[in-house]
Formats: C-alpha cells, sequence, structure tokens
C-alpha cells in the first residue's frame, strides 16, 4: 500500500494505518533530525514532534504537491531550524565565491578506498558527521535533503520556505565548504 493510501486511510479513521507510516520513516527523520541537531535525545524528542505535528495536519496533505516523505522532512527540517534558532545556535560563517560547482571530488561516507576496514568506514562517517556539523544549520539542512534523502532543488526550497535560488547558493557554499574541510584533513 502507497504512502498517499495511508494517509486517506488515517483521515478516515483507521489510525494503524498512522502506525504504518511511523514505521516506514522513523528511522529516516531521526537520522535526519540526529544530522541537523547533532544531539539523540533532541533528535529524538523532535522526530516525535515531528510524527505528532504530521499526524495534527494530515488533512493539509496534498500527494499532487509531493510524497508524503517529502512533506514529513518538511516538517522535520522546519522543527530542527526553529529549534535551533529558538537556542541562538544558528551562525553564518561568509564563504567565499568559486566559478566551479563541481560535487564530483567531494568524499562520501560510501565510497572508501578501503572497503574491509571496518574502522576505517567508522572514522569516515565519523568525519563526515563532523564536517557537516561545521556547516551553518540551513546549508546543512540543504545538502542532508539534497545528497541523503535526494529531494530536489524545488522540493528543499519548498522544505526551507526559501526561493530555489537560495537553495543552490546553499548547496554551492556548504559543498565549498566540505571541499575546503576535506583538502584540509587530506582526502583531496
Amino acid at each position: 500500500m502507497d504512502d498517499a493510501e495511508l494517509v486517506r486511510r488515517c483521515l478516515d479513521g483507521d489510525l494503524t494505518a498512522f502506525d504504518e507510516l511511523v514505521r516506514r520513516y522513523r528511522d529516516r527523520i531521526y537520522g535526519l533530525a540526529l544530522h541537523l541537531l547533532g544531539d539523540a535525545d533532541w533528535a529524538e524528542d523532535l522526530a516525535q514532534d515531528a510524527f505528532l505535528r504530521a499526524f495534527t495536519r494530515l488533512s493539509l496533505f496534498d500527494p499532487k504537491r509531493g510524497s508524503f516523505s517529502a512533506w514529513l522532512m518538511t516538517i522535520t527540517t522546519r522543527l530542527c531550524l526553529n529549534a535551533l534558532e529558538r537556542r541562538n545556535a544558528i551562525t553564518f560563517v561568509p564563504l567565499e565565491q568559486d566559478e566551479t560547482d563541481d560535487e564530483s571530488d567531494l568524499p562520501s561516507a560510501l565510497t572508501l578506498p578501503d572497503p574491509e576496514s571496518e574502522w576505517w568506514a567508522k572514522e569516515r562517517k565519523r568525519q563526515v558527521r563532523q564536517a557537516l556539523a561545521q556547516l551553518p544549520p540551513y546549508q546543512r539542512a540543504a545538502l542532508l535533503l539534497r545528497y541523503g534523502e535526494g529531494l530536489s532543488v524545488a522540493e528543499i526550497a519548498d522544505a526551507l520556505g526559501v526561493p530555489t535560488g537560495t537553495v543552490k547558493a546553499w548547496l554551492f557554499r556548504g559543498r565549498e565548504a566540505l571541499r575546503r574541510y576535506f583538502k584540509k584533513v587530506g582526502w583531496l
């Protein structure tokens, strides 16, 4: 059964349908919140808040405008960014512009030079998380939604409530900051 059907069933009073939606997306939503917030307990709370908000506003979901998962990630991202703003945690670091927009030299935590080394895999993932944590939250959110969740620039713009040009700038600046970080640690 697809997500839109589960939403319809839930709106008709079948609460087990929403349980299925939670089961399908709880790990992704928690992971997104954890990457944005950097704190497991806080991420767990915000993930639960995201599902509660989705449940109470389920009638606002329009399958013609996008997928349920994108809508749920939008809710999660906005909750996390609002929580960070309330904690005065957002600090923007100016980044210089570069004419290139090449993503090909960014290392991936999934592409390991030594795939049999469990230690290397854990270390690489730790360093990617550390690099992401140094980005301003809006850049981090844009990168996570684009490359972690596969959302389009338009979907990210909708999720963050900003123009697509702003999302493109955040993606560019975030990639450049990561590129500089990875050069610094010797990955590039």
